[in-house]
This record gives structure tokens, sequence and C-alpha cells, in this order.
């Protein structure tokens, strides 16, 4: 579960310093847990579900649902180079 958290940090651009801001959780704690020095807990879970809603399945279960708007940050990244392809 970290690696899908880290995935989604990093596709949306939020530094430790913006998590912290965003979450109340000190950016030591979201260093710690990208780097892998701390497991992830149920705040942090809920802390990316109200930032990043759209991958909440993809996060809990490394599953996608498109049709229902769950999907994650390499879907849209492919769906997105698809689409920029397409308009050129």
């Amino acid at each position: 579960m970290r690696e899908r958290i880290v995935a989604i940090l990093e596709y949306k651009g939020l530094t430790a310093k913006k998590l912290e801001e965003l979450s109340g959780i000190d950016r030591e704690k979201w260093y710690a847990l990208r780097k892998g020095g701390r497991r992830v807990n149920e705040d942090d879970i809920n802390v990316i579900v109200k930032l990043a809603p759209e991958y909440a399945y993809w996060l809990v279960s490394g599953k996608i649902a498109p049709e229902a708007g769950q999907t994650s940050p390499e879907y849209d990244e492919a769906n997105r180079n698809l689409t920029s392809q397409n308009a050129g």
C-alpha cells in the first residue's frame, strides 16, 4: 500500500510540506512514509482518500473501475498520453 500512496503523491505533485498543510500530519512522518521508514496507518489512508478520492479503490485493492470513476495514477497517465496523441 505504501507504494500506491507514493505513486499518488508523486502523480499529484504533493510534497511533504503541502501534505502537512493539508492534513496536519507532520511532514517528517510523510518523508518517512515515502522513504519506507514507517508503515502506512489509518490516518494516512484517510488523508489520501480525501485528497484523491478517484484513487480510493485502487489504493486499498490495487484494482481500478474506470466505469465508476475509480482509476490509478498509471491509468490516468496512460489515458492522458493517449488523449494528447489523438489531439496532435
